[in-house]
């Protein structure tokens, strides 16, 4: 009997303990504020045929007067919003489009949020043709074009920039990776990024292994690791004060 009790406590105290703990994250997860504005209504939908003949579905914003050249940001989602509906990317109202067109008086620009086709990845390519299209059609100025995605999003903002390190003048991956030794090549953008420290689906040692690979090319970085959060770092993210603030004082 005193066998089994010895084996029984501790086993009992570890299932407590861990679904306190398990209760204490959840509690402590992120809530997205309730959105002021619908992006939905104020994106309009727009589908572009990629050079290799690919069909790209996305959403844009563009300030009204078109009378001047405005920064570009690309915001790239994660892998639960991938589809043909056009739709999915910009109701995630814990991305950077809710607080982004909140503010779209503030920081007028012009948004792109591309839908990623169910059961793909990212393509770089893709992407880079559908920014050049926007550049022609919309009133872009080139110096101030940004890029930021969230998990899957998050991964294809490092292979941008890996693919295109003279392309933009900023970026702000989350909760994604790369192979650090892409530091080099890209260490001249200002780039920051955001992870939680509790991710348990993408490691945060991807962010940690970036960060240290650029700092240790002088590389322009800051990085923000949430104590307390698991993947959706986002949630907070693409809600720090700062952020904009220095997101749109970058300049190529």
């Amino acid at each position: 009997m005193k066998k089994k009790l010895l084996i029984i406590i501790p086993l009992a105290l570890f299932v407590i303990c861990a679904g306190a703990l398990g209760i204490y994250y959840i509690a402590k997860s992120p809530v997205a504020p309730v959105p002021q504005v619908d992006c939905a209504e104020v994106m309009r939908t727009e589908t572009f045929i990629t050079p290799s003949g690919a069909t790209l579905l996305y959403r844009v914003y563009v300030p009204e007067g078109n009378d001047e050249a405005y920064p570009l940001v690309l915001f790239l989602h994660g892998s639960g919003q991938r589809g043909s509906d056009n739709l999915a990317q910009v109701t995630q109202t814990s991305s950077i489009l809710y607080p982004l067109l909140e503010r779209r008086e503030e920081y007028p620009c012009v948004v792109i949020a591309p839908q990623c086709p169910a059961d793909e990845w990212w393509d770089a390519a893709q992407l880079m043709a559908l920014l050049e299209h926007v550049k022609k059609e919309q009133p872009v100025d080139a110096a101030r074009i940004y890029v930021t995605g969230l998990s899957m999003g998050g991964y294809a903002t490092w292979d941008l920039l890996a693919e295109y390190p003279d392309y933009f003048a900023a970026a702000v991956p989350i909760c994604g990776g790369t192979d650090p030794e892409i530091a080099p090549l890209i260490g001249h953008i200002p780039i920051w990024v955001f992870h939680g420290k509790w991710d348990f689906t993408v490691k945060t040692k991807y962010s940690r292994d970036m960060v240290k690979a650029l700092e240790a090319v002088g590389g322009n970085v800051k990085y923000t690791e949430y104590p307390w959060e698991m993947h959706e770092s986002w949630v907070k993210a693409y809600r720090e004060p700062e952020l904009f603030p220095w997101l749109f004082g970058q300049a190529r």
